[in-house]
């Protein structure tokens, strides 16, 4: 696999502008198209940049979740733009060891969740590689590590509804869940905040045994809600369910 691409001749302080995502929201296809609920779960969590907190808060908060769900510690990998020990920083060349640390069998799900600012049009920022997450190359490595098992893939970050957008990702046995369209920023990454408006209210509405369907929609609401009392511009978050997980619940 290629390294996340490099944006050639730009800077990524060129390409940002807010706390960023565009795409036609798929309608989840109905419950009763249902996988078998994992047994086990492996999860990889990746806080991409690190020029504000929030996005080390909200991997921070997601891992404490996850552990509460009874996933062991083993089973949770962290990435972050500033972690100390070198195999834990979110490089392109650790974000592939730790993909292919999700491989296993049948009945183990993945889970990989990225918050991040966003560029338009290019992805999830990547701030220790100056490089951005291609949707082309996340998709390879989940093809590589979980294809056939169900995943659940969450783009938290402004422009993430690129991926919703990309076919590759968007397969018969993965879930994905963006904090906005492809062409609109989402918001909450400012010097006060604790987390950004998806990755709070993601965190609050993640339940254990919910029907991810139920879960998207939460999310979906409680960052409307967020947006309608700041003024902001809808970020309207996206979700693509493919058909043999639509009826998948959480952990």
């Amino acid at each position: 696999m290629t390294s996340p691409l490099r944006i050639a001749g730009l800077t990524l302080l060129a390409l940002l502008s807010g706390c960023a995502s565009q795409a036609a929201t798929p309608s989840p296809p109905p419950a009763a198209a249902t996988a078998d609920a994992p047994l086990r779960w492996k999860a990889l969590l990746v806080a991409g940049d690190d020029a504000e907190p929030v996005f080390d808060n909200g991997v921070d908060a997601l891992q404490r979740k996850l552990r509460s769900f009874g996933i062991p510690a083993a089973d949770i990998a962290v990435l972050k733009a500033d972690a100390r020990r070198p195999d834990a920083v979110m490089t392109g060349t650790n974000f592939e060891a730790q993909m292919a640390r999700l491989a296993g069998p049948a009945t183990t799900g993945c889970f990989v969740y990225i918050t991040s600012h966003g560029a338009h049009g290019y992805g999830l920022v990547s701030a220790r590689d100056d490089a951005v997450i291609p949707p082309a190359w996340l998709a390879g490595l989940l093809a590589e590590s979980c294809a056939g098992r169900p995943t659940v893939l969450v783009t938290s970050g402004c422009y993430s509804g690129l991926y919703t957008d990309t076919p590759a990702l968007t397969t018969p046995d993965r879930i994905v869940l963006t904090a906005a369209r492809a062409d609109r920023p989402s918001f909450g990454c400012g010097a006060g905040d604790r987390y950004t408006y998806y990755d709070q209210c993601f965190l609050a509405s993640l339940k254990r045994g919910a029907a991810w369907t139920a879960i998207a929609a939460n999310v979906a609401g409680c960052v409307a809600r967020r947006e309608r009392a700041g003024r902001f511009p809808a970020s309207e978050p996206q979700s693509a369910f493919g058909r043999d997980v639509a009826g998948l619940t959480a952990f």
